[in-house]
């Protein structure tokens, strides 16, 4: 009886400690549902038509998983904003942070302090220096993009000789940096005698990108060509060449989001212009966080499922690729409603 008594007790005592280890690990589950998943989503600035895309790109996303994405950035590419909403993410501590960077180096003390408080950091579109983060979404290749911009450049403008003009958004901007640095080291090989005198910031505003076009074509009538590595700037240095009567002079090309060029594409003061879709890359942002969040992210795998995109490719240990540039022309701009 009392050996019964006592395996009766020692038995009810497992019970009791199963119990205790299914509510703990229940109360884990519930505090990684879904439901309560939180990913600030921060665009290099808000006014950009382009990041308004990615962001309904990201609440798409966010619809499918049960997710809630927070949209919050600067109304101008400032890196100082991006910062503090950084921080203010950190003070909420949401799940993940996924940021599209004004300056690689800037920020990473702020995703440093949201990984130290066991966020989830990562970046796409622009990266930062990776010690910051786990992976960037890489819209396309830096190689790739630079070769498209030459190549577009070349076609546009009729010719490989002579002077061309580089608009970029900020001067620290990383992705813009990469791009410019391989667009030149691919036109020194393909096309020797392409030069690129200037790179002029016109600071994520179309009225900027104009004026410092206005100006420097002013003073150097002979440039052949421009190329606007930020879809903001495109529109603004085509109305300079408009504003000069320049249009047969001065090729244009470079990034272009189809709402902000399809005029200029229909009067052929453009005749192509880049990108990829901001709608995916938002889209792709929070399945990189989702894969991150689940213990997922594996670069030995190859790949990461990313919904309606299907598996998109690891091309480093850290980067993960959406795919390659698509170049708009008048005849396929209408296709597109961002």
């Amino acid at each position: 009886m009392h050996r019964s008594t006592a395996m009766s007790f020692k038995t009810r005592r497992a019970f009791l400690a199963a119990a205790v280890a299914i509510i703990a690990l229940a109360g884990g589950a519930m505090k990684a549902s879904a439901e309560d998943v939180v990913i600030g989503l921060i665009p290099k600035f808000t006014s950009d038509p382009y990041f308004v895309a990615a962001d309904k790109g990201a609440q798409e996303a966010a619809k499918e998983l049960g997710y809630t994405v927070e949209f919050n950035g600067p109304v101008d590419a400032n890196v100082a904003t991006q910062s503090d909403i950084i921080d203010k993410f950190v003070r909420r501590r949401v799940t993940a942070i996924a940021v599209s960077a004004n300056d690689p180096t800037a920020l990473a003390p702020a995703l440093k302090r949201a990984r130290d408080a066991g966020i989830k950091t990562l970046t796409w579109d622009a990266d930062v220096t990776p010690d910051a983060r786990s992976v960037f979404l890489n819209q396309a290749t830096f190689e790739g993009m630079g070769r498209t911009f030459v190549d577009m450049m070349v076609r546009s403008a009729g010719t490989s000789e002579g002077d061309f003009l580089i608009v970029t958004a900020v001067l620290t901007s990383p992705n813009q940096n990469r791009w410019i640095e391989e667009l030149k080291k691919y036109a020194a090989e393909r096309y020797p005698k392409m030069n690129f005198p200037a790179i002029l910031p016109g600071d994520e505003d179309l009225e900027k990108s104009k004026n410092v076009t206005l100006n420097y074509l002013q003073a150097n009538p002979e440039t052949k060509g421009v190329i606007a590595v930020t879809g903001i700037a495109t529109p603004g240095v085509i109305e300079a060449v408009k504003q000069l009567d320049m249009v047969d002079k001065v090729a244009v090309t470079g990034l272009g989001v189809p709402s902000l060029i399809r005029t200029y594409l229909k009067d052929g003061s453009l005749k192509e212009a880049a990108l990829w879709s901001p709608i995916d890359i938002g889209y792709g942002a929070i399945y990189l966080a989702k894969a991150e969040i689940d213990g997922t992210l594996d670069p030995k795998s190859g790949s990461v499922d990313a919904g309606r995109l299907g598996k998109l490719k690891f091309i480093s240990d850290d980067t993960v690729l959406l795919g390659d540039p698509f170049i708009f022309t008048k005849d396929n701009v209408d296709q597109f409603d961002f």
